[in-house]
């Protein structure tokens, strides 16, 4: 989203500048300090090499989040809760200060000091509705919101073969994403379905406890993304808890009939009318959902044309990126 809304400014005309903070990147490798900042600095130079990115947009490799590191400008961001502090700390010189709220962030932090971040007198901006609640609970004011749109000439369906018995599935080692609850439904299912076909996409490299029967492929392109989506008729998602989770609205563009857990995020672009929710941590009822669809083609297209028109009406770009120029229009 980040990505995404900065190319969007960047050809509105605005100077948009993106601060990768590396304090902790390559850390797991014992280098000296000055080795991961120049390893770090080239990493940032070459990346993102997953997301096309508009060459206007500018890219500083920094080390820590202050006064020296951060450049003067008209707005300043702060995208995740680790960020909140230190860009709230900043001086005025540094730009109005917000906040771009995508989840509620408790893995890693308390729920009281994620709740303190949406005090710190910043423009809060929240990606979806029951964040919107939560923010305004803690903070007595009413944020912001600009529910994440999902590009539709990027996601749509390729018009290759949907594989009636291929799932699409995101791996992230992330707890809260669940995805040990979205292999031991995949494990269930091939009991009833042998031939299932599994794609599953990621940013690590390929887990080494991976099944063989699971294909995967790293940092997916948005044109491997696309692929994947295309040609697998259900789209697995195990989430406990995520403010939106962009993949499931993307597979929905491209045509893949959703089955998920009820997590919260799942309701700013899906109901039970036009996707099959299963309790969160319940991997034999994510199995059943995921076999019922599987194992009914006709009923698996249903649900998927219910699902894109509905994804496509909560999802809407033009709306989303209007309200995040509007965000950044005053001084």
């Amino acid at each position: 989203m980040v990505f995404m809304y900065s190319n969007h400014l960047a050809s509105k005309g605005f100077e948009v500048t993106i601060c990768f903070d590396c304090q902790n990147m390559l850390k797991k490798y014992h280098l000296p300090t000055f080795a991961r900042k120049i390893g770090s600095q080239i990493l940032v130079r070459h990346r993102p090499n997953w997301f096309d990115l508009d060459s206007r947009v500018e890219k500083h490799c920094i080390f820590g989040i202050n006064e020296a590191t951060m450049p003067d400008s008209d707005h300043v961001v702060a995208t995740w809760v680790g960020s909140a502090r230190p860009v709230a700390a900043l001086s005025a010189a540094k730009g109005i200060k917000h906040y771009f709220i995508q989840g509620y962030e408790t893995w890693g932090t308390s729920a009281g000091e994620v709740e303190d971040t949406y005090r710190l007198g910043m423009s809060n901006i929240v990606v979806s509705d029951w964040l919107a609640d939560i923010v305004e609970r803690a903070s007595g004011t009413e944020p912001h919101k600009v529910k994440n749109p999902i590009d539709g000439d990027v996601f749509y369906p390729t018009g290759e073969e949907r594989r009636d018995h291929a799932v699409a599935v995101l791996y992230h080692p992330g707890e809260h994403k669940g995805f040990s609850d979205a292999l031991a439904a995949l494990k269930l299912a091939r009991e009833r379905v042998p031939d299932l076909e599994v794609n599953i996409f990621g940013g690590p490299m390929r887990p080494d406890w991976l099944p063989e029967w699971c294909h995967y492929t790293c940092n997916a392109s948005q044109d491997q993304l696309r692929s994947i989506y295309s040609r697998s008729s259900v789209f697995l998602c195990a989430t406990i808890n995520e403010g939106f989770a962009l993949t499931c609205p993307e597979a929905m563009f491209c045509g893949c009939a959703l089955v998920s857990t009820d997590f919260q995020g799942v309701h700013e672009y899906a109901d039970a009318e036009c996707a099959l929710l299963s309790p969160v941590h319940d991997p034999e009822s994510l199995s059943i959902n995921l076999v019922r669809l599987l194992l009914d083609p006709s009923e698996a297209r249903r649900i998927a044309t219910l699902g894109n028109k509905r994804a496509r009406e909560e999802c809407s770009l033009p709306r989303a990126l209007s309200a995040m120029e509007r965000e950044f229009a005053h001084r």
